[in-house]
């Protein structure tokens, strides 16, 4: 009779245990600056609802009871925003959540906040570990079972991952941030782990686990949506090991590659569910863009899961809230989401974007693939593309804002001036954090000085407030492998640059029809091929690949992708150069590296064109020090034999009148000398 009774208590003990989650609010890189010098990034709206409200609502649906939200960077307003939230434990009612910030000062990681929780013994059973940034609608249950029965026939499995299977062409991919998954179908078991980005290395499987696992596969098609179960068993592996920062890079992989631990890590893999993470601008796109068109159901806009909401939806994919004033003449044209209390004057059109509350949008304006925030003032002729404005950012009248680009909290621009791609602009001051160490970006309050009378009119126009915004990083972040590449931010913001038109709304006559369907996705097609092209350029750079190796992939990639030799310049280039940082190590750049322009400039016809993407990539915005370089560098690619006598005529030739042909005449002179001597001395002989 008494183990009967102590099987009773066990029973019960399992009954009783209290399923819990930690949400790591903090980021831990700058993708988002400086929008995140006001405001941590989960505070930040997805379609005018903060971002933790989707992750807390995914573990409440979850049955999720207890959730420990850890957070360091901007935790006041973290702290309340929870107090003031429908999230609050407050008295005489019967709230199925409790949440309890966790404040730390001292964290700069995921292993940090981990290490914390150890050291505090908040958790007493297995738990769910997500990021403050996560937008799921899966069925979590079902994981956390089998989890629960692989723990109970061995306690070694501490932990299952959840991703998702994706094509490499589906926008919820964070690009830049693949991973390669040795797998086990049998036991769904991870048995080894890669990231492809940025420091990627050659993946060697031992053949002894051939001897435990059969049957394996490898594969690149997965999306880590940043959501694992985890046993107690964990934090203590990190407090264990100080090295771990990293979920995946470290403890995943360091983990799976211990002789000594013996521990397991099991996946659980999504097909018909919704789940990714807002790591970055693309992905806030990506995901802003799944919300509207219903993937995310329940968690989309007329559901009304903020308190604050009162959506409806008039037609597909445009929702709005019953204070919206839209003139008569206004055009909302698809994936549209409109605040409370916006105006939009007439003849304005607004396409693939969301507008916050108490907006007011002026006549004749275009927006399209972009998000404005609330409480923004846009004035009359303003153009919005693909760009990101925060709360009470000010366009006067006449102000064009180009794709790319971020105006932080408070800017204002104008009148008739036009932001350049990919600008950032910000109402504080950056200045140069050498000496600081932290790598946050939700951390960054000191690195920006209070408002300036001068603002810089050269970015924001005569009667502009605000500044560029340029991140200077100290030497601990200059070695942060998030940043270390330094057009990535580049391509998380250019990556927006999908799935708009621009042309469709300024036309007003423009038809709707498939032929302008095809043309758009002919252009999202061109796009994720030239990001393919730059992610197979940056995996050599890491792996020092072979000239001959990345040659024959990239005309791979080419005749998958029907592209031109056009399109492997166009990408190679840029890459090549952001390994310049000066004068010094452009020789040994263009010694390693200068054989594969050359490859791809055989006649002086491609040459032409490889000196024309130069002359464009340093005349962008941000290739300021590539510009100074442009004279070094022609040189350089005279010497090294990429570029001949002949193509660097006809490409100054053809080229027009501009400050990079008039800084490189005295080299077109020097050569044409350097000719006419050469005809003389064959004269002579």
């Amino acid at each position: 009779m008494p183990p009967k009774d102590k099987d009773k208590d066990k029973e019960k003990v399992q009954v009783d245990e209290v399923l819990a989650a930690v949400i790591v609010a903090d980021s831990f890189n700058r993708r988002f600056m400086p929008l995140t010098l006001d405001r941590p990034r989960c505070l930040l709206p997805l379609a005018n609802v903060p971002i933790i409200e989707y992750t807390l609502e995914f573990l409440a649906a979850a049955g999720v009871q207890e959730v420990y939200v850890v957070c360091c960077a901007h935790s006041d307003l973290i702290k309340s925003y929870l107090k003031n939230s429908r999230w609050a434990a407050k008295p005489n009612t019967s709230s199925q959540i409790k949440v309890v910030p966790i404040v730390s000062q001292q964290l700069k990681s995921t292993g940090d906040a981990l290490r914390d929780l150890d050291a505090q013994q908040l958790l007493k059973s297995d738990f769910i570990l997500v990021s403050g940034d996560i937008v799921a609608n899966m069925d979590l249950p079902r994981a956390l079972e089998e989890h629960r029965t692989r723990r109970n026939t061995d306690k070694n499995a501490i932990m299952t991952m959840v991703v998702k299977a994706a094509t490499p062409k589906q926008r919820s991919r964070a690009k830049g941030e693949e991973g390669i998954y040795v797998l086990d179908p049998a036991s769904n078991e991870c048995v080894q782990y890669r990231s492809l980005f940025p420091r990627k290395s050659k993946l060697k499987l031992d053949l002894d686990l051939f001897k435990s696992h059969p049957e394996l596969q490898v594969r690149n098609d997965l999306i880590d949506c940043q959501i694992d179960i985890c046993s107690v068993d964990v934090p203590a592996l990190f407090t264990e090991n100080f090295d771990y920062q990293d979920i995946r890079k470290h403890f995943v992989r360091g983990i799976l590659e211990s002789d000594i631990l013996g521990k397991q890590i099991h996946y659980h893999i999504l097909t018909d569910t919704y789940a990714a993470r807002v790591r970055s601008t693309q992905m806030y796109d990506s995901i802003s863009k799944d919300v509207m068109a219903r993937w995310t159901y329940p968690m989309v806009p007329d559901t009304n899961i903020y308190a604050a909401s009162t959506y409806s939806i008039r037609s597909p994919q445009i929702y709005t809230e019953a204070g919206v004033i839209l003139a008569y003449t206004a055009v909302l044209q698809r994936n549209v989401v409109v605040g409370d209390k916006t105006e939009v004057g007439e003849n304005s059109r607004i396409v693939d974007s969301v507008i916050g509350r108490g907006c007011k949008i002026g006549k004749n304006v275009r927006i399209s693939g972009s998000y404005i925030w609330d409480g923004a003032i846009i004035g009359d002729d303003c153009i919005v593309e693909r760009s990101i404005l925060a709360d009470n950012v000010v366009l006067l009248n006449g102000v064009v804002v180009e794709k790319g680009s971020i105006l932080s909290f408070g800017v204002r621009v104008g009148p008739k001036f036009t932001v350049k791609e990919f600008t950032r602009l910000s109402a504080k001051k950056a200045h140069d954090n050498s000496g600081e160490s932290s790598n946050d970006e939700d951390g960054m309050d000191n690195e920006a000085e209070d408002d300036d009378p001068t603002y810089d009119q050269a970015v924001v126009g005569v009667e502009g407030k605000g500044y560029s915004w340029e991140d200077r990083l100290s030497a601990d972040d200059e070695d942060d492998e998030d940043d270390q590449v330094n057009h990535l931010r580049l391509l998380d913001v250019c990556a927006m640059a999908r799935d708009v038109n621009l042309h469709d709304i300024i036309d007003e006559n423009a038809d709707e029809d498939s032929e302008s369907e095809d043309d758009l996705s002919e252009i999202d097609q061109l796009e994720r091929s030239h990001r393919e092209l730059i992610s197979t350029i940056e995996r050599a750079f890491e792996e020092n690949h072979t000239i001959d190796n990345l040659a024959l992939e990239l005309n791979t990639l080419k005749f998958a992708d029907n592209l031109e030799f056009h399109d492997i310049r166009l990408t190679a280039l840029p890459s090549v150069l952001s390994l310049v940082t000066d004068g010094k190590t452009l020789s040994t750049v263009v010694k390693r590296w200068g054989a594969l322009l050359q490859r791809f400039a055989q006649d002086a016809e491609d040459q032409v064109d490889l000196l024309r993407i130069l002359v464009e990539h340093c005349e962008r915005p941000g290739n300021e020090e590539h510009a100074k370089l442009f004279v070094k560098v022609l040189m350089a690619f005279y010497e090294a034999d990429i570029c001949t006598e002949d193509g660097i005529f006809a490409w100054f030739k053809k080229q027009d009148v501009g400050r990079m042909k008039d800084a490189a005449q005295p080299f077109i002179k020097w050569l044409e000398e350097a000719e006419e001597e050469s005809d003389d001395d064959e004269d002579s002989n």
